[in-house]
């Protein structure tokens, strides 16, 4: 191996350190053998636009999150490696468009020109979520019209026209920006309803109990959460053709070797109170569909 090549190698192996730390050991292997063998030498240090901290999908605190160890892992598969680049929603379009980000995520095809969109990377499942006790009989958007709704911010406009017309009569209906908000508002019976996703209620559920803000006997509740809406498919996009490509095949790869699973499993631990003092609290659902977001 000449001089020049063997600078190279540890440069591309001392990039990869920071990356490893957060992918088990078989991906860390998978990543070092793309590093020398010659036919992965198009693996590739990848710019990842993303908007907003969504826990337990994002969780910027900690650059993870279901859908960042998701993009990871996938990436992995081919040796490359992502670098998170948090930034505003409209801001990661433009830098993507103009070539300073190699990806972003949670899009929909058609959203920006020009790019290669991977195939679906992550469902959210909106609910209406309310109190069990309170008996409450939702169906469909419009048995909404008479309760005190909390939504989350841009959920006028993001949930469709059923939605957006409900709430124009709806003179109980407002929305919040941070989302605990919203649990705090229904598990302390400041709202009848909340529309949000059901794991990111979950999360900010077992936060709230851990910070003290929610007390055991609030915590306890069960909360019903009513499917009135479909779930959101969001996909990945990227400048590159080949970039989306290994994606793609890293994205079935972990989907069936068994990856996906744990990650999944993993996150609903977080979501958890189990152990959490003794708070038994659960999200339940009005009907079972196929397949939950996580």
């Amino acid at each position: 191996m000449a001089d020049g090549e063997g600078y190279t190698v540890m440069k591309q192996a001392n990039r990869y350190c920071s990356f490893s730390k957060i992918t088990p050991i078989r991906y860390q292997l998978i990543g070092m053998i793309a590093l020398l063998n010659p036919q992965f030498s198009a693996a590739e240090e990848l710019k990842i636009g993303v908007s907003l901290s969504i826990p337990p999908y994002v969780i910027q605190e900690s650059n993870s999150g279901l859908e960042l160890e998701l993009l990871y892992q996938a990436l992995a598969v081919k040796g490359h490696t992502a670098n998170i680049e948090y930034l505003p929603l409209a801001r990661t379009f433009h830098e993507l468009k103009e070539g300073k980000l190699d990806g972003i995520i949670n899009v929909k095809e058609g959203m920006v020109d020009k790019v290669f969109y991977s195939n679906v990377a992550i469902r959210y499942q909106n609910c209406a979520i309310s109190l069990e006790k309170n008996h409450f009989n939702i169906n469909n958007i419009k048995d909404l019209a008479d309760k005190k709704i909390v939504a989350f911010q841009r959920a006028s406009s993001l949930l469709g026209d059923e939605f957006s017309q409900m709430i124009k009569s709806n003179p109980s209906y407002q929305e919040q920006a941070r989302q605990i908000q919203q649990v705090y508002m229904l598990m302390k019976h400041r709202a009848d309803v909340v529309v949000m996703d059901k794991n990111i209620f979950s999360y900010y559920l077992r936060q709230a109990l851990i910070e003290g803000k929610l007390t055991e006997v609030e915590a306890k509740q069960v909360a019903i959460c009513h499917r009135i809406f479909q779930p959101t498919e969001y996909k990945f996009a990227f400048l590159s053709e080949q970039i989306r490509d290994d994606f793609n095949l890293g994205l079935k790869q972990i989907s069936e070797d068994g990856t996906l699973s744990a990650l999944q499993e993993k996150y609903r631990r977080l979501m958890s109170l189990e152990g959490e003092a003794e708070a038994s609290s659960s999200v339940v659902d009005q009907s079972i569909l196929k397949k939950d977001p996580l």
